[in-house]
């Protein structure tokens, strides 16, 4: 029995509703430079490391790029230890201040454009303000925002077609790591969790490029994560005008959905779990998103040196999770840049094993998908090993239980007639009308297991459960929409279960490929 537990938590495990899958990961050559507080982008076809300090805390003026299986070093301009970066309309990386000296001491004042394509870099105005610990954001049209601060003073600053840097407004809050996020083709929101000094925030407020600031409740409930250092907007960007934003409370984790200048708690199909199979996980705070997949990715650790990498599939409503972890790596940095890339990829860089002097060289690149090694994967022939270790426990079990009423109702509580179970309490009891609808609710309904529940919407219906789910949704918001045109729609969302009017927009938009006002409107033309 131990070998068989050892087996298949070296496969997969659900802990809570949460699968746990293994990933494999492999060493690629360390950077020249150990490094910690430092910028990673992927521009040009190349992996990018910007500035930070080496060890010793000390700050280099340096960057790297990955290319034919080696790291180049480049010299900056200016260090940029704990500076800012954003990766830039044109293909080029903005970076900009950070410490002044050794030591976290101080702010700088320099801004320069790292160009891939020669892998160089070209100065731009210097900022109004010396500063550490802020964020910049291009907006569209190519202003550049920067705003936060580290022990100095923090106001917003603009620049546009590379004129000096100079100041906009002051903020109803001086910030130290704040998020700065475009919520419109010409406004942008300001808000933190953590003052100039590390010490907490309180009311919620957010600053506005464009208008007065305000309270935001959910932002009085929930803390957004200090990242420790600079955060990168296109980090957070799901869509035009949205994001993801990672945020706890006391002790729990959640994601915030900011769309188009609307705050949102997101759903999930189950609460971001804090222990694994072998125990407590620490997560670190941040998020990579990566477009491609809708998915959104969360670095994490635990105390045998286990890497974590949780994956929200924003895409689906409740968002799903998933987590993969990998076997425990020897001298695993406790916090270091991470980027996830295209095909389930994540690339770990640098960081520190016990503190800001121990800067680490280390890169590991994570797979959460099979690699393929021009034979059989590695974790094929352990899958077809498990396989033949479940078929004999299988048969072992099913000889001895061969008696049990329990066992032998099990089939019947699988597929004969579920489908048309689950749909009777969908179509004729709308329980999708529950917001907090879960897999477990159908199964306890039906006298069966979620399991069984989850295989047969999949096998049956081709969907997952919560598309299925949401497409019943859908399917009755249309009905409202056209039996009572003048309806609110936060009303009809909320009467077909949808958990915000956010949640609402993004199903209806991604099912129908348009808002639900555009829907209804297209509607009452074509009937009137």
């Amino acid at each position: 029995m131990s070998f068989l537990l050892a087996a298949i938590l070296a496969v997969s495990v659900s802990v809570k509703g949460v699968p746990f899958t293994p990933m494999e990961y492999e060493r690629l050559p360390e950077l020249n430079i150990p490094r910690q507080a430092h910028s990673l982008h992927y521009a040009g076809g190349e992996y990018v490391v910007l500035g930070g300090h080496t060890t010793g805390f000390v700050p280099t003026a340096t960057a790297e790029y990955f290319r034919r299986g080696k790291w180049h070093t480049v010299s900056t301009l200016y260090p940029h230890d704990a500076g800012f970066s954003t990766q830039l309309s044109d293909g080029g990386i903005l970076v900009a201040g950070g410490y002044a000296e050794p030591f976290g001491v101080g702010q700088t004042w320099g801004v320069e454009v790292y160009r891939p394509q020669n892998h160089t870099f070209t100065y731009l105005p210097i900022l109004d303000r010396k500063r550490a610990h802020a964020t910049v954001l291009e907006m569209t049209g190519g202003l550049i925002l920067v705003a936060g601060n580290w022990y100095g003073p923090d106001f917003l600053e603009s620049s546009a077609n590379g004129e000096p840097f100079q100041k906009v407004k002051e903020l109803s809050q001086e910030r130290d790591l704040p998020f700065v996020l475009q919520v419109s083709e010409d406004n942008a929101y300001i808000f933190g969790s953590t003052d100039p000094y590390g010490k907490p925030l309180e009311g919620g407020w957010v600053d506005q490029l464009s208008g007065d600031p305000f309270q935001e409740s959910l932002l009085q409930q929930w803390t957004t994560e200090n990242l420790g250092m600079p955060n990168v907007p296109e980090h957070y960007r799901i869509g035009e005008f949205c994001y993801m934003l990672p945020v706890s409370r006391n002790g729990e984790r959640a994601f915030l959905c900011l769309e188009r200048g609307n705050f949102s708690l997101m759903e999930t199909s189950a609460p971001i779990p804090l222990e694994g199979p072998w125990g407590a996980i620490s997560w670190q705070d941040g998020l990579s998103v990566e477009t491609a997949s809708e998915s959104a990715w969360k670095q994490g650790r635990d105390a045998d040196g286990r890497f974590y990498l949780l994956q929200l599939h924003y895409d689906s409503t409740p968002a799903t999770v998933e987590v993969y972890y990998s076997e425990p790596i020897e001298n695993l940095p406790l916090s270091a840049e991470g980027l996830a890339l295209p095909g389930g990829d994540f690339l770990r860089t640098g960081g520190v094993i016990a503190d800001a002097y121990d800067a680490q060289s280390m890169v590991l690149l994570f797979h959460t998908r099979p690699v393929s090694r021009g034979g059989i994967d590695r974790w094929w022939l352990v899958l077809l090993g498990l396989g033949a270790v479940l078929l004999a426990f299988w048969g072992f079990r099913r000889f001895r239980r061969a008696g049990s009423p329990e066992y032998r109702s099990a089939p019947e509580k699988a597929y004969p007639g579920l489908l048309e179970k689950i749909v009777g309490l969908m179509e004729e009891d709308e329980i999708f009308r529950n917001p907090n609808l879960r897999v477990g609710d159908i199964a306890a309904r039906l006298n069966t297991n979620s399991t069984y529940v989850s295989a047969c919407i999949n096998k049956e219906k081709g969907v997952s459960f919560p598309r299925f789910v949401s497409d019943y949704r859908i399917r009755y918001a249309k009905e409202q929409m056209r039996l009572y045109p003048e309806k609110k729609l936060s009303v009809i969302a909320d009467e077909s279960g949808f958990a915000s009017e956010n949640s609402f927009f993004r199903s209806f938009k991604a099912e129908t490929g348009c808002t639900p006002a555009e829907w209804r409107e297209k509607y009452t033309r074509n009937n009137s």
